[in-house]
């Protein structure tokens, strides 16, 4: 909720009864995303109220699956607006108040520029709600794979990093079936197409220069699954990332 508030130039709100997102609080979202006041009162339940935020932000109709009972909104159906906000810009947030000639004449003489620590500013705020949303995909996939290297079977959680198998694209990339658990050094080997997963045997495959380095015996691992069928890696993705490190 804070790193909406903050995207929006709009109050933060505390939640009610301890955990769940108040109706108040996502009519000022709607306000902040640019919705007519006309339009958010005539809204009725928070679950409309959530709808029209959902796809103010997001620009596209939102899916009937992120309502919750209850009228509870979900941690998912929060890091949808921010993603939404991220990627069409962070529409409708009041602009700063004018600054003081003096104090902008003062700063031009030390080399600061007010309009780019405005940009600034929006930079910080969109690199926070990335990482965010970073930090629930590799929340995901802790939970997925039991907090252990889906390779190795490490279990020291401090060491363990989300990587993707198709790379980084935005937010619609951060999906639990596009992910693997990984020690920080397989992650870097996996990323670099040291090593690569066969789509159907999930077996580990191993380029030719590393079988003379500590790394030969990862040719003889299997990949562990994550039980829920769900959360297991898209076999597409595995295949593209295979042929791209050129390993068979």
């Amino acid at each position: 909720m804070g790193v909406i508030s903050d995207l929006l130039g709009i109050e933060h709100f505390t939640t009610s009864r301890g955990s769940k997102v108040r109706k108040d609080f996502l009519q000022a979202v709607g306000k902040g995303l640019g919705l007519p006041e006309t339009t958010i009162a005539a809204l009725e339940t928070k679950d409309d109220v959530l709808t029209a935020v959902v796809e103010a932000a997001t620009q596209e109709p939102m899916d009937p699956g992120l309502l919750s009972r209850g009228g509870t909104v979900t941690n998912e159906a929060l890091q949808i607006i921010i993603d939404g906000i991220t990627r069409n810009g962070v529409v409708g947030r009041p602009q700063m108040p004018d600054v003081e000639p003096e104090l902008v004449a003062e700063a031009a003489a030390l080399g600061i520029d007010f309009e780019d620590f405005k940009d600034a500013r929006d930079r910080r705020l969109i690199e926070m709600a990335v990482r965010e949303g970073q930090n629930q995909f590799r929340n995901r996939l802790l939970d997925a794979y039991d907090g252990k290297c889906a390779v190795t079977g490490y279990d020291a959680v401090d060491t363990l990093e989300a990587a993707h198998i198709y790379p980084y694209r935005g937010p619609a990339t951060n999906h639990v079936t596009n992910g693997l658990l990984l020690r920080a050094d397989i992650h870097k080997l996996f990323d670099r197409g040291g090593i690569a997963i066969h789509e159907t045997s999930h077996h580990v495959l191993v380029r030719a220069n590393l079988m003379v380095t500590a790394y030969a015996p990862l040719s003889k691992a299997a990949l562990r699954l994550p039980r829920r069928r769900s959360e297991r890696p898209s076999t597409a993705a595995l295949r593209s990332h295979r042929e791209w490190a050129g390993l068979v």
